[in-house]
């Protein structure tokens, strides 16, 4: 890793996307059982094609997707998926020329530029990398003006904030035909070691790559969400095929 060039210093999981056909019963089970709730609505036209509904979780986010069309992405992902999946990793950097620059030494390439500029009234960035070059999971690197701001969950998600059952995602689980293939990959690009078990440690986050079963594509299957009530750890719930584990 040492002849690429110095990636972002900081980096963590923002957000996560789950992918389905129909986001209201999910939408609508994730608020019930977490007691969170919905903070913002988008509607990407072209190239991306597909509604959504952003979800806080402390200041992070869980976001569930639907396609808008037969030729969207998100369609030809749960087609090649056999149904609802998890379907995103948002990683937020503290230096978004940095990360683009470490990811294109590490021969990723970036299949979507969301330049500096105000995206919802917020001043972010975003580049969406080949899921053909990282394997494991969709991976875009975000950057915000300011540190705490998310453009991708609007700006009136800090009002809404319900911590009651959990309080912030902290970790993802990645299935992969490969993880080690996949976890050295992230590792090259992101520019954070992995260890013996799998797990690359962000800041104040973790993703952990996993062995998937025989025939099974990778995917994002798991999301590990710090409970507020400590004698909850251990629960876990399911929505859109994505476990969500209490931790």
């Amino acid at each position: 890793m040492h002849d690429l060039p110095n990636p972002a210093k900081r980096v963590r999981i923002r957000q996560v996307a789950l992918c389905t056909d129909d986001i209201w019963p999910v939408e609508t089970a994730v608020a019930q059982q977490l007691q969170v709730t919905p903070v913002h609505r988008d509607k990407p036209g072209a190239p991306i094609w597909m509604f959504n509904s952003v979800i806080a979780v402390g200041s992070t986010f869980l976001e569930i997707l639907q396609p808008e069309r037969d030729t969207a992405p998100t369609q030809k992902f749960l087609d090649k998926q056999g149904g609802p999946a998890g379907y995103m990793l948002l990683l937020q950097v503290d230096d978004i020329d940095a990360a683009r620059s470490r990811a294109e030494a590490a021969n990723v390439r970036v299949v979507m530029d969301m330049p500096k500029r105000s995206y919802h009234g917020v001043a972010g960035a975003a580049v969406h990398l080949h899921p053909g070059d990282t394997g494991g999971v969709l991976t875009s690197l975000d950057w915000m003006e300011d540190w705490d701001s998310w453009a991708w969950g609007g700006q009136a998600w800090p009002w809404h904030q319900r911590t009651d059952v959990v309080s912030g995602i902290v970790g993802v689980e990645v299935t992969c035909a490969d993880p080690a293939k996949v976890a050295e990959g992230f590792a090259q690009f992101i520019g954070r070691e992995v260890d013996a078990q799998g797990r690359m440690q962000l800041d104040e986050s973790y993703v952990h790559f996993v062995q998937g079963d025989s025939g099974q594509r990778d995917r994002l299957t798991a999301i590990d969400m710090t409970a507020t009530d400590r004698a909850r750890v251990g629960e876990q719930f399911e929505f859109a095929r994505t476990k969500v584990r209490l931790v």
